[in-house]
């Protein structure tokens, strides 16, 4: 009596952990460049929903945190932070993760529901160029209403 070693039954459940391990790592480095990335050379853009509540709101806020993925050799690092073309603020950045909060009410004005799109810019706090070498990701960003 033969046995088939090779029969798509086994080799199914032999490569099932692999496809398991390989989709598992695509959806991890999705995670990573969710934000998009800051450099001297662009900006990190990223899209925000507005919530139906911004227009009759008292105050909103856009709640961000930012990660240096890697620090410049030398400068102050810090980021210009835009919510659809108009600026909302501008932090200092020491390290790793931070988060950050904004009033962006004037910025949205009367708007409610749709889009908006955020923009992190590298600038150097101590004045001059944008500090060559330097990438800053954007973690998470969201509009809340209170």
């Amino acid at each position: 009596m033969t046995t088939n070693l090779f029969s798509i039954r086994r080799v199914s459940l032999c490569l099932l952990p692999l496809l398991v391990l390989a989709l598992w790592m695509l959806a991890l480095s999705g995670l990573a460049t969710a934000g998009g990335r800051a450099t001297a050379e662009q900006p990190a853009r990223l899209s925000v929903s507005i919530p139906a509540s911004a227009k009759s709101a008292g105050i909103v806020m856009l709640e961000m945190s930012i990660t240096v993925v890697r620090k410049p050799k030398s400068g102050q690092l810090g980021a210009v932070v835009r919510l659809s073309g108009s600026e909302v603020g501008r932090v200092s950045i020491p390290g790793g993760a931070q988060s950050y909060q904004f009033n962006v009410t004037r910025a949205l004005g009367q708007a409610s529901g749709g889009q908006a799109t955020v923009e992190v810019e590298l600038i150097d706090r101590g004045g001059g160029s944008a500090p060559s070498g330097a990438e800053l990701s954007i973690g998470r960003a969201q509009i809340v209403t209170r």
